[in-house]
């Protein structure tokens, strides 16, 4: 019976379930704390957390319905904050962007018959050029997320030390363009929160109504990347059976997340987002490199 229970839980499959577990709870309450009240930042830190507890394909896809559940709880706790214009500026984009990363997923993940073309040692030659390929494209988008990034720090403090303090002018045409860059890395690793952040932030807009538009903004996104994850097989049975058990951890982090923000100076609040921001940035920028 507990042998039959062991090859059931999760993470069982794992070299070390346990370190899996605490990393996978970690991810969650961070996953739940992103949502609700940094915008995006902490949940690219969790991103990896979960893809080192379950594996790459496995964590990706046992991630999204968590994302789903955490988006749920905190529009109960932004509902109506959003922005509008900012909204209809995104989305359009964040469609095309959707597609785009779920092609882009498609030849990442390899073709299921790309095996079957050679015999012999062809196949192992073809298959390990498959994963040289996937890998350096992965390690690409990293980069470029990376160095988008900590410029953005660099050129927000550059832009205070000379004391500019005109906000950044949005429209239709750099929205769609946010929009279309969000989607296509939120659908390759669910990491595109620097990219709004650093969309949202420019236009100073108020605290609130800058968490609001990124809760709303991710739940839909979230919700419409369900489809693809499904067709690529990146979410099953088991997938869905992590993310089960992992669910009560998810309200836990919202509500430490809302919390935090109603604690947290306008000042405070913009500095951490800076700072998680840059952490996470240097991190995509330095692991393609190691």
């Amino acid at each position: 019976m507990l042998e039959q229970l062991h090859a059931i839980s999760p993470f069982s499959d794992q070299p070390y379930p346990l370190v899996s577990w605490l990393l996978a709870c970690l991810a969650v309450v961070l996953v739940g704390i992103a949502k609700s009240g940094f915008g995006g930042g902490v949940g690219i830190v969790a991103v990896p957390l979960f893809v080192l507890a379950a594996g790459s394909r496995d964590g990706l896809g046992a991630l999204l319905p968590l994302l789903i559940a955490a988006d749920i709880f905190s529009l109960g706790h932004h509902w109506k904050r959003w922005d509008g214009p900012n909204l209809r500026h995104l989305l359009p984009g964040s469609m095309l962007g959707i597609v785009a990363g779920s092609v882009v997923l498609w030849l990442l993940l390899g073709r299921p018959d790309l095996g079957l073309a050679m015999d012999g040692g062809g196949v192992q030659d073809l298959d390990e050029a498959a994963r040289q390929s996937r890998a350096q494209t992965e390690n690409g988008l990293k980069l470029a997320v990376g160095l988008i990034c900590v410029a953005y720090v660099i050129g927000d403090y550059i832009r205070r030390r000379l004391k500019i303090d005109k906000p950044f002018q949005t429209g239709p045409v750099k929205g769609n363009l946010t929009g279309l860059a969000a989607g296509l890395v939120s659908t390759i690793g669910h990491a595109a929160g620097p990219i709004t952040a650093i969309y949202l932030l420019g236009q100073k807009i108020d605290r609130r109504k800058f968490i609001g538009t990124a809760v709303i903004y991710y739940f839909i996104v979230n919700t419409v990347k369900l489809l693809p994850y499904l067709l690529l097989g990146l979410i099953h049975t088991g997938s869905l059976f992590q993310g089960l058990v992992l669910l009560p951890l998810v309200p836990v982090g919202t509500f430490l997340g809302a919390w935090l923000n109603r604690k947290l100076s306008e000042d405070i609040f913009r500095a951490i987002i800076l700072l998680i921001v840059l952490i996470t940035g240097i991190h995509f920028v330095l692991e393609p490199l190691l």
